[in-house]
């Protein structure tokens, strides 16, 4: 049983405008790169993002890309730096969310399990927030790591095959954090475009429960596909001045064309058809992503209101982003007794991610 799901975002609120304008400045001045930039920043679906780093913010007196002299590129240590703070002060604050609004006694977590995919260090802010918020020492931990904007749903696969297992009255706390923003490239690439003005930062927690009584999704069960031939579609490599994008620009196609129609037959090995689901969790990767999405399955705009909220007002925070968007269903609907809920969520490879849900 998925109870509930609490979010945390950066201080930094930026419009899409601004971070538009700042890249054509970082990325050279040239017309035909800032032309691309309009257009990718134009057609994004996104009004604003939250990043870690203050540059965006005029009055920011320590800004971390530039200082007195001009733009600075920091190193890939200086980068987990950053990623290191800014991810144990996220996530400490949607656990506390989560635990206070939920009335959870952290004694009660036997599994937790962490997500990320934009930073490493050890140990990590499992550790962290084991010792903040008095976890007990022999819970047991899974870090999910490095697997894109799916992983989240990898993350529901996990606490499934652990639910059962738990004794009574139990529960399993699932944590993501994206920093994105701190991997900022200003070489002018397309992947370096599409990247820096659609990626954003923010982070989420999750609990779940086998507590009787409890209200919320059940989770009815998961599903992955692998792509074959998909390794150049989308990735990244650590290089040494952050984390290096790779967006191939046929993505919407191979949504389009190859995602959705495996994503129908997997619904059908569920024992259900897209007519039998009330609410579409889609990860919201960019607004083409979302397009193809929607023409794929069929679905009318507002069935997609939840994934286009979530892009406009927050970008795409990779692996949490899927989280802001069940949260967003659950948040504005009364979800009935028996109604379906399906997740979908695409990450390197290419590889799609799925989870159905439904109503209490």
């Amino acid at each position: 049983m998925l109870l509930n799901i609490s979010t945390a975002s950066p201080p930094y609120k930026v419009l899409q405008k601004k971070v538009a304008d700042e890249l054509k400045v970082r990325m050279g001045g040239h017309l035909a790169i800032g032309r691309m930039i309009d257009s990718v920043s134009n057609n994004s679906g996104i009004d604003c993002r939250y990043f870690v780093i203050s540059d965006g913010e005029e009055n920011a007196t320590a800004k971390f890309f530039t200082d007195k002299d001009g733009f600075l590129k920091p190193d890939t240590k200086s980068r987990m730096k950053a990623y290191e703070s800014w991810s144990k002060l996220l996530t400490g604050e949607a656990v506390e969310k989560l635990l206070n609004s939920n009335n959870i006694d952290p004694s009660t977590i036997a599994r937790l399990i962490t997500i990320s995919c934009t930073g490493f260090y050890a140990p990590g802010f499992d550790y962290y927030l084991i010792n903040k918020f008095n976890i007990p020492a022999d819970v047991k931990r899974t870090h999910i790591g490095f697997m894109g904007c799916a992983a989240a749903l990898i993350g529901f696969n996990t606490a499934m095959e652990a639910i059962s297992t738990l004794g009574e009255n139990k529960n399993i706390l699932m944590v993501s954090a994206e920093i994105c923003s701190i991997h900022f490239q200003t070489e002018p690439t397309k992947d370096n475009i599409l990247a820096n003005l659609l990626f954003a930062d923010g982070a989420a927690a999750v609990m779940f429960s086998n507590e009787q009584g409890r209200s919320g999704l059940q989770l009815i069960d998961t599903a992955s596909f692998l792509f074959n031939g998909s390794a150049e579609f989308m990735g990244w490599e650590i290089g040494n001045f952050g984390f290096e994008m790779k967006l191939s620009q046929e993505l919407p196609k191979i949504i389009l064309e190859q995602a959705m129609p495996r994503l129908k037959l997997l619904l059908k090995r569920f024992g259900i058809n897209r007519e039998d689901i009330k609410y579409w969790a889609l990860h919201p990767g960019g607004r083409a992503i979302l397009d193809s999405m929607q023409k794929g399955l069929e679905l009318s705009d507002e069935e997609m209101i939840a994934s286009r909220t979530v892009l406009k007002n927050y970008g795409n925070m990779s692996s949490a982003s899927i989280l802001f968007v069940l949260k967003e269903i659950m948040d504005s609907n009364n979800i009935l007794k028996g109604e379906y809920c399906c997740a979908v969520a695409f990450g390197p490879g290419l590889t799609m991610e799925v989870a159905l849900l439904k109503g209490t």
